[in-house]
């Protein structure tokens, strides 16, 4: 079994990347990618770097050269639901793109305004994590640290988070029918304060997320043979 691993920042990735056996890195398009293994799981991980372009290209390289069975996209992200605090975790029961125009999405290929996550992956997570919160996850080309920005977002998508990939890596996965889910920390709550949270939560939210992958993880090849497709 193979599993892609994709974060936007080293960060987000360094608590895997120090608790898996790391074999080989291999140097692909201006970048590096980690093939290791966990649990009998073989992992290839890469950090893709900010910003929804830069999440496509990586994933489709990800895609391309491993074929990978799932991926899953690990991280921090802004809160924007009420329920939702700073070092909260959350998993995308779906992902939309907020910065492109809703009518766009569904009138022009591939005729989506929104991506699902993986049912047996969700379930699986929600079933390791029990405090998990689950939504719509939410991701634009920028850093959103403003309050009209967040309630916007909140209101039009119902988005329970805010990135800056997400989407676009589920974007990436549905062309590409592969199994995907996120799943992301809070370092702030995308308001007026966001920027300093963010300063002060992002190694501590970065880690948290990467130990709650690896609880996941735990078992994961002898739970999936059980999953019907």
């Amino acid at each position: 079994m193979r599993i892609g691993i994709i974060s936007a920042m080293p960060s987000e990735l360094e608590y895997v990347l120090e608790n898996i056996d790391v074999e080989k890195i291999h140097d692909k398009k201006m970048n590096h990618f980690f093939i290791g293994n966990y649990e009998e799981i073989e992992l290839i991980c890469v950090v893709c770097g900010v910003g929804k372009v830069n999440a496509a290209v990586y994933t489709q390289l990800l895609i391309d050269n491993y074929e990978p069975d799932y991926v899953i996209n690990i991280g921090i992200a802004g809160g924007l639901g009420e329920r939702v605090k700073t070092l909260d975790l959350v998993v995308g029961s779906s992902y939309r793109h907020h910065d492109v125009n809703i009518e766009q999405t569904e009138n022009l290929f591939p005729n989506q305004h929104s991506f699902l996550a993986n049912n047996n992956l969700f379930e699986l997570i929600k079933m390791k994590i029990p405090s998990v919160h689950d939504g719509v996850m939410t991701s634009g080309e920028s850093f959103i640290a403003d309050k009209k920005e967040k309630e916007f977002i909140k209101h039009n998508f119902q988005s329970i988070s805010v990135d800056m990939e997400t989407s676009s890596i589920a974007h990436c996965c549905y062309l590409n029918e592969v199994p995907f889910i996120a799943l992301r920390c809070i370092s702030d709550l995308a308001d007026d304060k966001a920027n300093d949270s963010y300063e002060n939560f992002e190694i501590k939210a970065s880690n948290l997320v990467g130990k709650n992958l690896l609880n996941v993880l735990d078992g994961f090849k002898i739970i999936s043979n059980e999953w019907v497709d």
